[in-house]
This record gives structure tokens, C-alpha cells and sequence, in this order.
């Protein structure tokens, strides 16, 4: 799939979804903030594409798809919300080089830091603990995926998965269903 039609499902995944809770409560403020930060991510993409960086527009779009897909697999959201991950292999060929091995290799330390760094927030007899351990089981599938990548050359790929990954964890986060244990900058929140 070409980086600029995974921006176009993005932006019409957004446009499709609302907080499926009611408003006021705690799970449509977890919605909204999840729809927020997908929003501003979507924009970053655009921004990137428009002055034709491949390489951040699919950082940025991957980053808020992961919002999203995380935030639709807990409910958050009515409508349609689950992107996935599809590979780029179309444009594979603009991407590459030292400054995608670079990115691609700093992005992979951040999440397997991310990784590091939880733990389930929610008791073990609770009925969200299933959802957070979920969450960090596919951000750890998202490493091995964009690892493969990696090593096949795939460096467009394994970016994508790497950020998709860590949009999956910072809704977790966000969600609470993730507690950070160190390591606070890696994620998007602010100081205690």
C-alpha cells in the first residue's frame, strides 16, 4: 500500500468514529483522548507528505493507527475504527539508507523500551486484565513483525510496525490499563 492511501483510510477512519461511551464519563474522555491524539498524529503525517517525507508521513500515520486500532479493540469507539497494518512494499525502494536504518533502528529502542517499562495496571481477577495484557501482547508482536522486517531489509515495514506498536501502548497507557514503571519520557504523558 502507498503511505498516502493509508493516510487517506486514516483520515476517513477518524471522520467514521465517535466515543462510544457516555459523555462525561471516564471511557469517553479515554475515547476523546485517544481521537486526539490520532487527530494530531494524522496531521503530522499530512504535514510529512505534503513536503514529500515518506519516512515520517509513515511513522506519524502508523503511530496514530496504532491509537486507534488499540482504542477500537477496547471498545472505545463506535463505528469502524480498526486500520491494521498493511505492508508498504510500493514504496520501499524511497526508503532506504542510513537515514531510515537510523530511524528504524531508534524506533525499535523505543518500543522495546516501552516494553521494558509496563506492567497490567488492573488486577488479575479484574475483566480489563485480559484487555492490558492483550495490549502488551500486541505490541510485542509488532517488534517481532517490524524485526523480520528488519532483517529481510523491509526497513519501510519495520518502521511501521515499530510505531504502530508504540501508538498501541501509549493507549493502553493512556486507558489505564498500563502502569509505567521507568523510563516516563518514552511515552506520551506528562511528569507525574
Amino acid at each position: 500500500m502507498k503511505v498516502a492511501s493509508y493516510g487517506e483510510s486514516l483520515e476517513a477512519c477518524l471522520r467514521g468514529i465517535s466515543p462510544a461511551a457516555p459523555e462525561g464519563t471516564p471511557l469517553h474522555l479515554a475515547a476523546r483522548e485517544a481521537l486526539e491524539m490520532a487527530g494530531a498524529y494524522f496531521q503530522d503525517g499530512r504535514s510529512f507528505l505534503a513536503a514529500g517525507d515518506l519516512m515520517n508521513a509513515l511513522a506519524a500515520f502508523t503511530y496514530a493507527s496504532g491509537w486507534l486500532d488499540a482504542s477500537s479493540t477496547l471498545g472505545l469507539f463506535s463505528g469502524e475504527a480498526f486500520l491494521g497494518l498493511p505492508g508498504f512494499p510500493e514504496e520501499s525502494g524511497s526508503m532506504e539508507g542510513d537515514r531510515i536504518r537510523e530511524k528504524r533502528a531508534r524506533y525499535r529502542g523505543m518500543l522495546a523500551g516501552a516494553l521494558e517499562a509496563l506492567e497490567c495496571s488492573p488486577d488479575p481477577g479484574s475483566p480489563l486484565f485480559p484487555a492490558a495484557t492483550a495490549v502488551l501482547g500486541k505490541a510485542g508482536d509488532f517488534l517481532a513483525e517490524g524485526d523480520l522486517h528488519a532483517g529481510r531489509g523491509g526497513e519501510g515495514d519495520a518502521l511501521a510496525c515499530y510505531s504502530h506498536g508504540h501508538g498501541w501502548l501509549d493507549a493502553g497507557v493512556r486507558a489505564g490499563l498500563l502502569r509505567i514503571l521507568h523510563s516516563r519520557e518514552l511515552f506520551t504523558v506528562g511528569p507525574l
